[in-house]
């Protein structure tokens, strides 16, 4: 006995495939299975900076001294933040504005205070940090910040809330875990 011949191998494949395509008809139809994990949240990197982004005006700004004293500051400002992780706040005080801020112990040479940088949003701790551009891209240091007891500073993680009305408010800290400065904004 030799070789199965040319028709038997191809009545063979013939019957097999018939066999096989009437089985998978006869199946019913499934969906395939999702692989994303969905996150129980709902907060993912990727929507807090999907919320994030965009141009900001600010609404108001409140400070608030290493002591304990407080002042609304009159300012206008501009918040920019993109889907590359750069961000850029802006304050402009007025002579007003100024002058309450020196009451409470802060000093600015300039009516202008301006923080730009590149930042990482940790979305459990809802916190945005500068970091260096070096390629280690370690956040700047927050005893400096402290140590020069300026509200502004990159040095100042930024704590972020969204709320429903759309206002973002953006506060710093001081190391006693007290509010330094708190800038609701409102998308432009």
């Amino acid at each position: 006995m030799g070789y199965p011949t040319t028709a038997v191998r191809l009545c063979t494949v013939t019957v097999l495939a018939t066999v096989f395509l009437s089985g998978c008809a006869a199946s019913s139809r499934q969906r395939p299975l999702s692989t994303t994990p969905i996150p129980e949240s709902g907060d993912t990197l990727q929507a807090a900076r999907k919320a994030l982004e965009g141009n900001w005006s600010l609404v108001s700004l409140d400070v608030t001294a290493p002591d304990g004293r407080n002042a609304a500051i009159e300012a206008t400002g501009t918040l920019v933040s993109d889907a590359f992780g750069n961000l850029s706040i802006e304050y402009r005080m007025s002579p007003a504005g100024q002058k309450v801020l020196g009451s409470v112990g802060v000093t600015s040479p300039n009516p202008v205070i301006t923080t730009t940088g590149r930042a990482v949003i940790d979305i459990d701790q809802k916190r945005i940090t500068y970091v260096s551009d070096k390629s280690d891209a370690k956040p700047f240091d927050a005893d400096l910040a402290a140590r020069r007891a300026n509200p502004f500073a990159l040095e100042h993680p930024r704590y972020y809330a969204l709320g429903t009305d759309g206002i973002l408010t953006l506060t710093t800290r001081y190391d006693d875990g007290k509010d330094a400065s708190v800038a609701r904004w409102k998308r432009s």
